[in-house]
Order: C-alpha cells, then structure tokens, then sequence
C-alpha cells in the first residue's frame, strides 16, 4: 500500500496536484476538499477520486496532504489539519502571507514531527539543477521574470507571488547574508505592486538584479550567473535552455572562450516536485525545499516590497511637491 495523500484546494493549481498525485505510483489518492463543493465535485468526478464534506474528514484518511489554497489561508488551514491529525506536509508557496504566520507553521510542523515541503517549482527545472550542480561562486547574477496580467496571484503584490521565485533561487546560489537593498516599484492595475526592480548586495560581494513584473505583453523566464572563476551561465526557464561559456586568461594571449549549450528534455516540473516530497516523507529525508528555506525567501520578498512602497511614496510625495 503506497503513502495516502489527499489534496486541500483544487483551484487552477490544485487540480493538477490532485492529477499528478494521482498518476504516482507510491501514493494512494484518498480524496480531495475544497471549500467550494461544486468545484470540488467537478474536479473529482474528472479524475475519479472521492470529495470530503470537511478537512478534517480528508486529513484522518491521510499520511500527507498537498495545500493549494490562496495564500491568505494557509494559516487557518494548516491548524484546521493538525487539529484532525498530522500529516505531512507539502505548502504552495510562499509559505505564509506574513511572517508571523509562517513562523507559526514552522512552529507547528516541528511540534508535530512531520515533513514540510514548500512548493518552490523551479528549483526542480533541470536547467537550474545543472548550474547549482556546477557550484558557482556568483559575482553577479541578473534575474527577470516578465508575466502578462491575468487573474491568478493578484490578491498579493508581484514580488510574492512572482519575484520569489527568483530570490529563493539567488539565496540558494549565493549563500551569503544581505549587506544592502535597493528598489523601485509601483503599481499599474492592482493596487499591489505590480512592477519592481531590485538590487541586491549580499556580504560576500555578489550583486543580484531583480525585475519582476506581470504586466509584460510577453512571458519571460531568464536568470544569468556571473561567477568569480571566469564561468558564465544563462537559464530560460520556459524552453529549458541553458548557454554555458567559461573564459581563460593566459599571459600573452587574447582570453580563450569556450561556449557551450543544453536544452533539457521536458518533464513536467510538478511531478518531479511532488515525487521528491513522496520521497522525502517515505524516506524520512529532508525535503529540497524546507520550510526554513521558505521563511527565508518570504522574509527577503516581503523586505522588497516594502522598500518598493517606500519607494513610490517618496516619488508621490516629491511629484507632489513639485506640482505645488
């Protein structure tokens, strides 16, 4: 019998973690829930799995369960599901909406004794798992992550539901703490940030340049490492492309540039992402993505934004000022 696992939400995301999990060969689907019951209903008639009048009635048939609830909610859900039981857990990023909220997650994960995967996908892209297989020493890397708008992920700023995803990322990359930040930010439709560009000094030297936006008219994933041994790599996320050159200075001589470039067979990030939590919780292995790790990106993101805020304040205020 494999690990029993059910899934909280089944919105546009949580429906494919529902699918996925499904199509897992060490876990047993043992339903879904979802606060909207006809949502629910539909999802579950579409992948032929049973739906839960409660998370209370789901969480004590499970081992793990998968959290795809709007962000504002995972507080109150994940102390829905210990007060039922205490499974594993794997939780949509960003872990928490504020950081005292994520705290008290961590805080409960490890009162409990389970496992707590936070749902960074693109540390699973193989593009990515390549350069931080290569050990880079980063001089300086430069990050955009570009979205047309739409719906999903407007009820929190850009910077938490996009840019996050590369602060995770650099964080792992560089491994150094934070001397300095700069950014600027404004919003365009939402009354959240919506565009913002930050520059990250971290002690060890390296500089990170962020852009996150996700009123582009075009979808862009690049991420570009410099690094201190003449070695230079450039991502794009979308077509798993990744350009690698490396410089060699001889004396005498013009520098020596050796290029190359791999593009990775394409495997659905999701399933490699919830495959590794499987393994993970039956492994009693940590988790690549740990909840600790999680806090960390959230706190960097949310000290982002805010300085975007701060930002804009000071150029409305300043406009003001001029205008009178």
């Amino acid at each position: 019998m494999g690990l029993r696992v059910g899934v909280v939400g089944v919105g546009y995301l949580g429906q494919h973690h529902a699918r996925v999990l499904s199509e897992i060969p060490d876990v047993e689907m043992r339903g879904i829930y979802d606060s909207d019951q006809g949502r629910a209903h539909e999802v579950a008639s579409r992948l032929k799995l049973r739906t839960h009048a409660s998370i209370a009635s789901l969480v004590r048939e499970c081992d793990a369960v998968s959290v795809v609830t709007p962000t504002m909610t995972h507080m109150p859900v994940i102390e829905e599901i210990f007060s039922a039981g205490a499974p594993h857990l794997f939780l949509e990023k960003p872990i928490a909406d504020t950081l005292e909220n994520a705290q008290r997650i961590l805080s409960l994960t490890k009162r409990h004794g389970v496992t707590l995967q936070i749902g960074h996908i693109e540390r699973f892209n193989p593009g990515l798992e390549a350069i931080l297989e290569a050990r880079p020493k980063p001089a300086y890397i430069e990050a955009q992550r570009l979205s047309p708008f739409g719906l999903r992920g407007t009820d929190v700023p850009v910077v938490v539901d996009l840019m996050i995803h590369d602060i995770d990322i650099i964080l792992t990359l560089v491994n150094s703490p934070i001397a300095t930040m700069r950014v600027v930010g404004t919003p365009v439709i939402t009354p959240h940030i919506d565009i913002a560009n930050a520059w990250i000094e971290f002690e060890n030297g390296c500089l990170a340049q962020v852009l996150g936006s996700r009123v582009s008219m075009e979808k862009l994933r690049k991420f570009r490492v410099f690094d201190r041994e003449g070695r230079y790599f450039s991502l794009n996320f979308e077509t798993r492309e990744l350009s690698e050159a490396r410089v060699t200075l001889a004396p005498g001589a013009l520098p020596k540039i050796d290029r190359g470039k791999r593009v990775f067979e394409a495997e659905e990030p999701l399933k490699k992402e919830l495959k590794s939590f499987i393994a993970s919780v039956l492994s009693k292995s940590p988790p690549k993505v740990t909840g600790e790790e999680g806090f960390r990106a959230l706190q960097v993101a949310l000290e982002v934004n805010r300085l975007a805020e701060e930002s804009l304040k000071r150029f409305q205020q300043a406009s003001t000022v001029d205008l009178a």
